[in-house]
């Protein structure tokens, strides 16, 4: 719709199988404000940075650090990729949208099987534990049959926890703070101090897809 629509999240990881130990812990803040702005600090090669899309403007900080992980990063890279990376930049320009129209978001119940799986409490506050997965005609139609949610939901209906387990990799994320503003101020995306790195489409996503990596 024409209104705008703001999140803030901050959650950190609490336990996920093949990480290094260092990433164990490790914390993420994620701001975002329709129809073009998105705030992500997380850890990108083992420290805490800073990646931002302003209308417009992508930036990132400390630009220092930023420009050595950028020069690091493979140029010989297959035609197919290149090809993919370019719709994938075209999209991003574009506005922040769903992926499905809004009066879809009613049949997405039925695209998934959720089961009770109980009490549990949470840093000392009551939980709702769901089991979460997908129809089973969806999930093999993504090659996903394999994969679960559990969601611990607290009193107040917020999410506090969501666990994701696959055939080879599981991870569990403590969800610290989410909340859905009406607006955010325009300082929220906007840079703190002088080293400041302004980016092009490529290096924006080639950042985006290093977040949580050694």
């Amino acid at each position: 719709g024409a209104a705008a629509h703001a999140l803030v999240l901050d959650a950190h990881l609490a336990e996920a199988s093949k990480l290094p130990p260092e990433l164990q812990g490790q914390a993420v803040h994620v701001a975002l404000m329709t129809p073009d702005a998105v705030l992500v600090q997380a850890p990108i090669a083992g420290e805490m940075l800073t990646v931002c899309r302003d209308g417009d403007s992508l930036w990132a900080t400390p630009g220092s650090k930023i420009q050595a992980l950028l020069e690091q990063a493979t140029t010989d890279v297959p035609e197919k990729k290149k090809k993919k990376r370019r719709a994938e930049e075209a999209k991003m320009m574009g506005p922040l949208v769903l992926p499905v129209p809004r009066k879809d978001l009613v049949f997405l119940p039925v695209l998934f099987q959720v089961a009770d799986a109980g009490d549990e409490e949470v840093a000392g506050a009551p939980c709702r534990v769901l089991d979460v997965q997908l129809m089973p005609q969806l999930a093999k139609s993504l090659h996903a049959e394999d994969w679960t949610a559990r969601l611990w939901v607290g009193a107040d209906y917020g999410l506090v926890r969501m666990a994701l387990k696959g055939p080879e990799w599981s991870g569990t994320v403590a969800i610290d703070k989410l909340v859905f503003p009406a607006e955010l101020p325009a300082a929220a995306f906007q840079p703190e101090g002088t080293d400041v790195l302004r980016l092009t489409a490529e290096q924006f996503l080639e950042l985006m897809g290093r977040v949580g990596r050694k």
